[in-house]
């Protein structure tokens, strides 16, 4: 390209030499003339050249077209050989796995193998034991024979002995004969006196169990009764129970102490109020209680109040109702706590 670029500058450069002078007509005659014969002559040397280019153009694409071919077989020479590589290589790899697989193969048949001889050994060694189990077996069986044999041996020996010394004594005996006789006597009378002893011991576990139940019994009835009793309190016990906690909770200031209420019903049949400050039961408030020594008379007889909230009017009152004696209780403790308010004023 560069080679080419030359020679078009070249020719330019002659064309340029070449342009006609505006001055003169004769010379413009002549100057044509020549003009034409050397363009005639540029012509030739050009056409010349072209030929030449183009057989140096045809030998050039002949140069590269055998490039090409040659190009063309060491890429298709390097692909056979990749080619031949890759074959070489799988079978390498094919070779390789097949000897590491036979020599696994080998490896586990030689793994099997000691295990078949771990299991015969085992088996010997079973076998054996099995045999020295039997001989000390046979060998203890044979000693509890032997002692079996002598403990008879012995047991026949004493016995013997035993009739011998039983003859000797026999005369004895029968001189003792009369003392046995004593002796009998004696203690027939002594397991006598014994069953006696036991038999009376016996009547007094009765005695005692037939006295446990009738007290068991006088309970029960006595737990019943209180049971009734405590029925029949219940809604007046719980309602001045209700009554204290609402006071203690609304009413009552921190510079005044609590009320208390203390159920004594299923014990004395009564319940009271009382300051948290009194020292015994008998410093109450209000009392609720039913006369009577027991709980029999306590059922039948009718239900009291006592009052104590103000020392200088106590009054006894009998409720007929729960709602009033409810409403006595309230009206008496309020009057009290408007009492005490105005004197602390």
């Amino acid at each position: 390209m560069a080679k080419k670029n030359k020679k078009k500058k070249k020719i330019l450069k002659k064309k340029k030499v070449f342009k006609p002078k505006k001055s003169n007509k004769t010379k413009l005659k002549k100057s044509k003339k020549k003009i034409i014969k050397k363009k005639s002559k540029f012509k030739r040397i050009k056409i010349k050249k072209i030929k030449k280019n183009n057989k140096r153009k045809n030998f050039k694409k002949l140069k590269i077209r055998k490039v090409i071919k040659k190009n063309k077989i060491k890429k298709i020479k390097k692909i056979k050989k990749i080619k031949i590589n890759q074959i070489k290589i799988d079978l390498l790899s094919n070779l390789k796995e097949k000897i590491l697989q036979y020599f696994r193969k080998l490896k586990l048949k030689f793994l099997i193998y000691l295990e078949k001889l771990k299991l015969k050994k085992t088996k010997k060694d079973l076998i054996k034991l099995e045999q020295l189990l039997k001989k000390e077996q046979s060998f203890e069986d044979k000693k509890l024979r032997d002692q079996d044999k002598l403990r008879l041996f012995l047991v026949k020996e004493i016995k013997k002995e035993e009739r011998q010394k039983i003859y000797k004594l026999r005369d004895h005996l029968w001189k003792l004969s009369d003392r046995f006789g004593t002796i009998r006597d004696r203690y027939k009378q002594y397991r006598e006196k014994i069953r006696e002893q036991q038999l009376a011991e016996l009547e007094v576990r009765r005695q005692s169990r037939e006295e446990a139940k009738a007290v068991l019994d006088a309970q029960k009835a006595e737990n019943a009764l209180k049971q009734k009793l405590i029925e029949r309190l219940e809604r007046f016990s719980r309602n001045m129970k209700s009554i204290v906690f609402q006071i203690n909770k609304r009413y009552i200031t921190k510079k005044r102490s609590p009320l208390r209420f203390i159920d004594n019903i299923a014990e004395s049949g009564e319940c009271l109020i009382k300051n948290d400050d009194a020292p015994t039961d008998k410093d109450y408030l209000i009392l609720l209680y039913v006369e009577g020594d027991t709980v029999e008379q306590r059922l039948v007889n009718p239900i009291n109040l006592d009052d104590k909230t103000d020392l200088g009017s106590a009054k006894n009152f009998q409720p007929k109702n729960i709602f009033q004696a409810s409403d006595y209780i309230i009206d008496r403790l309020a009057l009290m706590f408007d009492k005490e308010r105005k004197l602390k004023k």
